[in-house]
């Protein structure tokens, strides 16, 4: 297989601006992936038989593109952070196409969808810290669909939500 792409990242301290936004930071980054995968000749073979000459297909989890965006305020003072994370996943191949009982099944597209994160940690004094998280706060429909070029259109094999998910921990940091 092959795998290739580009990232672009950007970072900035908001304080390097404008004193007031002292601790705050922005970011944002954007992930284009091409992959192919080069077919057995069996597979390729038995594709052939049944009238759908596949030779490639894309590389299994490796999404078209991700985008993300971050915020983050850090008070050195209080020992307190805060972190808010947005993601968007593109369309990501999940299972190649193959053959069942002589029948061609598309491949399996897992579609393009977003999350939310959100964190807080607190310094407690020494090596502990609290921290909370709220994950997939948007609770997007996943939807992984049939898909192929010598089908119509996408038809849909699964379609949940993750939910959201809360964490509470406390920590601690020891040296040796």
């Amino acid at each position: 297989g092959e795998l290739s792409g580009v990232e672009l990242e950007v970072r900035q301290d908001l304080g390097l601006h404008w004193d007031r936004l002292g601790g705050f930071a922005v970011g944002a980054n954007a992930t284009f992936i091409d992959s192919e995968v080069q077919l057995t000749p069996g597979e390729i073979g038995g594709f052939d038989s049944i009238g759908t000459p596949i030779t490639s297909r894309k590389m299994v989890q490796a999404p078209e593109h991700l985008y993300n965006l971050f915020l983050t305020y850090d008070a050195e003072e209080t020992g307190t952070q805060l972190g808010l994370f947005y993601t968007v996943q593109g369309d990501t191949l999940v299972t190649g196409a193959g053959i069942s009982d002589g029948n061609f099944v598309p491949s399996v597209f897992a579609t393009e969808y977003d999350t939310l994160n959100f964190s807080v940690t607190q310094a407690l004094g020494g090596p502990w810290k609290l921290k909370f998280q709220a994950k997939n706060l948007t609770n997007p429909l996943i939807q992984e669909v049939y898909r192929s070029d010598y089908t119509e259109g996408d038809t849909v094999h699964t379609s949940y939500s993750k939910g959201i998910d809360y964490t509470l921990a406390i920590s601690a940091s020891f040296q040796f």
